[in-house]
């Protein structure tokens, strides 16, 4: 009793209480110091070079950007990176001016939802062409050569005579022929025949021309990128034997180039690209008004 007594009278009790909560203090801080010491191991350590490789990482990620941003407008739109900026493609020639609403034409086909453009073959690129020849008629030399200069000047695409081939004519055609015409568009196919092998041309038909469209670049933009001309060789042969034959033929090739550039058939006999030939050897002005748009495409 006297222990307890003494204890009271020294405020036992008290002090022992202080000095665990003086413990206890010391604990928590203990606690605190080994949780910042464990956080500061599992941070990663910023070493001298992290910024160096911080900026190296935005460096090359900026490059890979600008880079597929330009490969993406050269083949969307042909322009290309210069030391002076972004430079647009430019045809390789021009359309003529021509007076609209004199005469009638149409489009073989327009773009999808938008009936006011044509589709049309790039005026930045030749039109390469080929030729087979193997059943040409008699006075049928150059007519090929002669029509395809006056829809180059008709329109401002440059259709480009390659030369001949032994490709046989065929109602449908592959539009890459890789071991004919390397990694490319397939050139466009004039070829004499006969209707035995294009069966198209029974009846009162000289000859045939179109072209295929591709659906180009992000937009869907459709563009024309090969076709063929089929010309019924013995129908030639009798139309060439005339006094004025080869100005009709001549026509005849001009008119299926007309289909094979773009241009539908018309209603007005005045026009070459009536459906009969009626004596017209040359383009009418609703022709040529229709050529020119033809050829004033955008440079996909």
């Amino acid at each position: 009793m006297r222990g307890q007594l003494w204890d009271r009278m020294t405020f036992g009790p008290w002090r022992r209480r202080r000095w665990m909560l003086r413990q206890l203090r010391r604990l928590d801080e203990l606690d605190a110091r080994e949780a910042r010491a464990a956080a500061d191991r599992r941070r990663p350590r910023r070493s001298v070079a992290q910024p160096f490789r911080t900026a190296v990482v935005v460096c090359a990620t900026t490059a890979i950007v600008v880079v597929g941003l330009g490969v993406l407008l050269h083949r969307e739109y042909g322009l290309t990176l210069t030391a002076d900026g972004l430079r647009g493609p430019t045809p390789l020639s021009r359309p003529p001016e021509v007076t609209p609403g004199v005469g009638s034409h149409a489009f073989a086909m327009t773009q999808p939802g938008d009936e006011s453009r044509p589709v049309t073959y790039s005026p930045c690129r030749e039109v390469a062409v080929v030729v087979n020849d193997a059943l040409a008629p008699p006075g049928s030399a150059g007519l090929v050569e002669e029509a395809l200069a006056e829809v180059s000047a008709a329109t401002g695409l440059r259709l480009v005579l390659e030369g001949t081939t032994d490709e046989p004519a065929a109602e449908r055609r592959e539009l890459r022929i890789p071991e004919r015409y390397g990694d490319r568009w397939a050139p466009a196919l004039v070829a004499w025949t006969t209707p035995e092998q294009v069966p198209g041309l029974r009846g009162d038909v000289a000859g045939l021309g179109g072209s295929s469209a591709f659906e180009l670049g992000v937009l869907g933009r459709l563009r024309y990128v090969s076709g063929t001309v089929h010309l019924d060789a013995p129908a030639m042969a009798t139309i060439l034997a005339r006094p004025d034959g080869r100005d009709l033929a001549r026509a005849v090739v001009m008119h299926e180039l007309g289909h094979l550039v773009g241009l539908d058939h018309v209603d007005d006999p005045r026009e070459l690209m009536y459906a009969d030939n009626v004596g017209v050897t040359g383009f009418g002005p609703g022709d040529r008004e229709g050529l020119a748009a033809l050829g004033s495409g955008d440079c996909l």
